[in-house]
């Protein structure tokens, strides 16, 4: 239940006064904003029945170079303030909350501050340390060289090692700037508009960020992060009176109300398009034909415009949206690239926002090539006229999309902060943002009166010379080139330094270690205690029938209107030949045609009566122990409840009469390949992780066969197939849908609004029954598993990924609690001054996989590996020996119990609690191992550390840097078996 909020526009609230107030229907809540009239600072407040409650503060920041001092300083503003004068704060209260999200991120204009928790102590504790870091920090110059960039030497006490530039941000930034994707999104903004802010990296360009100075920094913090330039947003169950009266006291009454220059003009309009072309690094090994990623990109309406924006996301649906849409369609079987780009779409994270076009896996040359089809396409459709069912389904997913409340893939109370955010940021509405029925009827209007979208298109593509052709060419030489200059720049500092100037880079190293191993003044940060701790698990409502051999439970949600459907079949019988076509699969499987319709029919019935359906394919360790696992692969789906006969329906015809065209196939494994080559560099640490771990567990080898670089290997073989290798290929998925789709065994999940069960047990009933009954027959289960040794993968990138893995406990093993505890001991108070502010990993941790009992290690966007490894093993004599204190042990059991009970959302609950049930996660065995964290003891963690982290075997992988990798692997004694990606 929403707390009462007695405002009224007009009244004073302490220092402030509430300027607005208007309903939030589709959230049951109400809207406020607040002035506070000495300082200028805004304050928004979204009363909502939500027990998961965030804060945020939106800063408008504006760079006006790419040496990151935006982004250098959300850093340093976590590192110690005046209140809590500790060295690392923000990660000093990750053991200390159970919050359900706490991050800071840094967008081209502003940068956020938030977190969203369900304790209402913690709230208030995490809101004491975020507002004194954003507002007093210390900034301490220390800091600003851990965080941003110093000049070190390798040794940092031996002058006679080599010097080196070294910095978290610094490396963070090498890691995004070796992918594709981050140099896009760079592009973008540099193209469209190079008098903006925009035009710079936000986050800091490595050969640019050493320009900054601690000096300068200051100064950037001084104007961007004052009152009168901030936006305060609260959201969820928790009046603000209490929130309001902390933020003035603690922090507005030391201020007065200044001017702030953060505003960001219109760009100037270009009188003629233009190229911009922007490389990313590839390997010399690899092949750099097709590789380039082409958009077609315009600077449009304001995002401020509410009805504008609201009119291109429609538009932007109808064009891009889904495999039917025209301007994706024509692009696509165009054959000039493999796939949609990443960036294609509207976007409002602009002030001015954006419309882009493009694909991936194309060919440079053929840049003007997708120019002018897309040019082409626009003019036809402003011709021809648009589909008016395109445009009542591009709305129909507008309108789902509104009504979900979801905390996937995080809170939602979140995504209300980041939502509102490039509104506050950019001078428009943010009521806008969260509620924008207004517009939606203003728009129904206006598309009953001639050709609205058609015009829409004419106005602000066709005849809108703001436009750039941009390319992103794969450059096998930029990172040498890269580094080459970097190690140029450092030997030129090294041979001009003098004798003192030796001197205090080591006293620097020196003075920053201390500051680095000394976290003092714990005492002053707030924390929870054990005995706040929730330890009752919700159970969930359940009906869970057999219907005609099928499991099928159903869940009744207050889901907002929307039905929520998983269809589970088990794939352990599948023949072995088989499940290397397994991942492919599943991405294709509900990508086809069925039924009759074509791929293009079916697309166009998913957007108009759903919000889509999608298959993947995956393994989960069974409580009974870490070889015991199902393997089940889940066709997934929602849509709002009056569609659901349509939404079965359709899940009916993928389950029976799915069809393979061997053209579709073809581009879709052009997309999942294109997709791949793109996050593989991107996101490094999963690959590696899945490297690691398939070392291991015959559970984990399946998965690293469906979704790791074995996956990829598989694709890039499936992309030279010639048409007869295709049809071979098309017989093998026709043979693994004939023995998954069946009726016996299968599992499936429903939720929804409890008005719509009854309709949806005929529903679901009637699809079982039209499944084969008979169950498959035993097949070969394949060679047994043997254990692989460590792997290295070389990508082109400066930085690396490094994991070590242990197979320790089972779930229900008395050990395995303590091992939780031990992990989240190390990762909080051992690897991340080690690895992040000490060796400038960008990522580094531990963790325990309580399912499977896999212990894990890892750093990101890393600079060291061999240095890396000797920290994890190093790591554990910390627990062995037991240096860590009482409170340690304390705050790791926090944070462990905040792990084990996940927020869940409407959507997520049923399919959740099912699957869990089916896994043997019961309520009762999760509830005693939440009892055995609380039992955990400084003799346990000692004694798990010694038992199971320091034997031999443990699983290491590593993707990172060729020269890198082969230097480590000489250094630790051969230990990789290393080969490319």
């Amino acid at each position: 239940m929403t707390k009462t909020v007695d405002f009224k526009v007009g009244d004073a609230v302490g220092g402030y006064k509430v300027t607005r107030q208007e309903p939030l229907e589709h959230l049951s809540g109400t809207y406020y904003e607040l002035v506070h009239e000495a300082t200028g600072a805004r304050h928004i407040h979204v009363a909502v029945p939500d027990d998961n409650k965030s804060f945020g503060i939106v800063f408008p920041t504006v760079p006006k170079d790419s040496a990151g001092v935006a982004h250098i300083l959300e850093h340093l503003c976590l590192t110690g303030s005046k209140r809590y004068p500790v060295s690392d704060p923000f990660f000093a209260m990750l053991p200390r909350s159970l919050n359900t999200f706490m991050n800071a991120s840094t967008s081209d204009d502003a940068t956020v501050y938030l977190y969203s928790t369900r304790n209402d102590k913690d709230y208030y504790n995490l809101a004491s340390v975020y507002l004194d870091a954003s507002f007093f920090p210390f900034l301490r110059e220390e800091s600003f060289k851990q965080e941003g960039h110093r000049l070190e030497f390798e040794d940092a006490e031996d002058s006679s090692s080599a010097l080196q530039i070294k910095g978290v941000v610094f490396n963070e930034m090498k890691g995004y700037m070796a992918t594709a994707l981050f140099t896009m999104r760079e592009a973008l903004g540099a193209a469209l508009f190079p008098d903006l802010t925009y035009a710079y990296n936000a986050g800091g360009d490595p050969e640019d960020i050493p320009n900054l100075t601690w000096e300068g920094l200051k100064a950037f913090h001084s104007t961007h992060y004052h009152p009168s330039n901030a936006f305060f947003v609260t959201y969820g169950n928790e009046p603000p009176n209490k929130i309001l009266e902390l933020v003035e006291n603690n922090v507005l009454k030391e201020f007065s109300k200044i001017d702030v220059d953060v505003d960001i003009p219109d760009t100037k309009r270009f009188d003629k398009p233009v190229e911009f072309k922007l490389g990313y690094p590839l390997g010399k090994e690899d092949d750099p034909s097709k590789k380039s990623h082409v958009q077609i990109a315009w600077a449009t309406t304001k995002s401020t415009n509410s009805f504008d924006t609201l009119s291109m996301t429609v538009l932007g649906q109808v064009l891009l949206g889904n495999p039917a849409s025209p301007l994706r369609k024509a692009l696509i079987d165009s054959g000039l690239g493999e796939a949609m780009d990443d960036f294609n779409g509207f976007h409002t994270d602009y002030r001015e926002a954006v419309f882009a076009a493009g694909l991936k896996g194309a060919a440079e040359g053929d840049a003007v090539k997708i120019e002018n089809l897309v040019l082409e396409t626009l003019e036809a459709l402003v011709k021809d006229g648009i589909d008016v069912a395109q445009v009542d389904a591009a709305i129909h997913q507008i309108e789902i999309e509104t009504r979900e409340i979801s905390d996937r893939p995080y809170p939602y109370a979140i995504k209300v902060v980041y939502g509102i955010a490039p509104a506050v940021t950019h001078g428009g509405d943010p009521y806008s943002r969260l509620q924008f029925d207004a517009d939606l009827k203003k728009l129904e209007a206006a598309r009953t009166s001639g050709q609205f979208f058609e015009e829409l298109i004419r106005t602000w593509l066709i005849d809108n010379p703001h436009r750039a052709r941009i390319v992103v060419f794969p450059d096998t030489g930029l990172e040498e080139a890269r580094r080459e200059r970097e190690a140029a720049k450092v030997a030129k500092i090294a041979e001009s330094l003098s004798e003192s100037d030796t001197q205090k880079i080591l006293d620097d190293s020196a003075v920053l270690k201390r500051l680095q191993e000394t976290n003092a003044n714990l005492d002053s940060l707030p924390t929870l205690e054990l005995s706040d701790i929730p330890m009752k698990f919700e159970d969930i409502p359940q009906q869970v029938e057999d219907i005609s051999g099928a499991k099928v439970g159903f869940f009744p949600q207050p889901t907002n209107g929307l039905t929520y459907i998983d269809v589970r079949t088990d794939f352990s019988n599948l023949p072995e030949r088989l499940k290397d076509r397994l991942g492919l699969f599943a991405y294709v499987v509900a990508k086809m045609g069925a039924a009759g319709d074509d791929y293009v029919a079916m697309a166009e019935r998913i957007d108009a009566v759903t919000g889509g359906i999608a298959a993947g394919a995956g393994t989960r360790i069974k409580v009974t122990g870490s070889d015991d696992f199902l393997e089940r692969l889940t066709l997934t789906g929602k849509a709002l409840s009056r569609n659901n006969s349509e939404f079965v329906a359709i899940l009916k015809d993928f389950l029976t009469a799915v069809e393979f065209d061997p053209k579709r196939l073809k581009e879709l494994i052009a997309e999942n390949k294109a997709r791949y080559d793109t996050f593989v560099t991107f996101n490094g640490l999963q690959f590696a992780m899945l490297l690691a771990t398939a070392q291991l567990k015959p559970s984990a080898r399946i998965d690293e066969r469906l979704s790791g670089l074995s996956y990829y290997s598989v694709l890039r073989e499936l992309a030279e197939y010639s048409d007869e290798k295709i049809a071979e290929v098309i017989v093998d998925l026709n043979a693994i849908r004939e023995h998954l789709f069946r009726s016996v065994g299968l599992e499936i999940s429903v939720t929804a609004d409890e008005k719509s069960l009854d309709e949806l047990r005929v529903l679901v009933t009637s699809l079982v029954e039209s499944l084969p009954s008979e169950a498959p027959s035993p097949q070969d289960k394949g060679t047994a598993f043997k254990p692989k040794g460590p792997e290295a993968r070389t990508i082109a990138a400066p930085v690396n990924y490094n994991t070590r893995v242990f197979r320790t406990a089972d779930y229900t093993d008395p050990d395995a609690p303590a091992l939780m505890v031990v992990a989240n001991f190390l990762g909080d108070k051992f690897l991340h001054r080690e690895l992040r502010e000490k060796a400038g990993a960008y990522g580094s941790g531990s963790f325990f996989a309580r399912e499977g009992g896999l212990f894990t290690f890892y750093t990101s966007q890393d600079p060291n590996i061999s240095k890396t490894y000797a920290t994890f093993e190093r790591s554990v004599s910390e627990v062995v020996e037991g240096r860590f204190t009482p409170d340690d042990l304390k705050e790791a059991i926090l944070g462990a119990c905040g792990q084990v009970d996940p927020l869940l959302s409407p959507d997520t609950k049923g399919r959740a609690r099912f699957a869990a049930d089916i896994a043997g996660y019961t309520l009762e065995v999760q509830a005693k191992f939440k009892q055995g964290l609380l039992e955990v003891t400084t003799d346990d963690m000692k004694r798990v550390a010694a038992k199971y982290l320091t034997v031999e075997g443990a699983a290491l992988a590593t993707l990172g840097n060729p020269e890198a990798i082969e230097t480590a692997n000489e250094e630790m004694g051969g230990v990789f078996e290393v080969s490319p990606v």
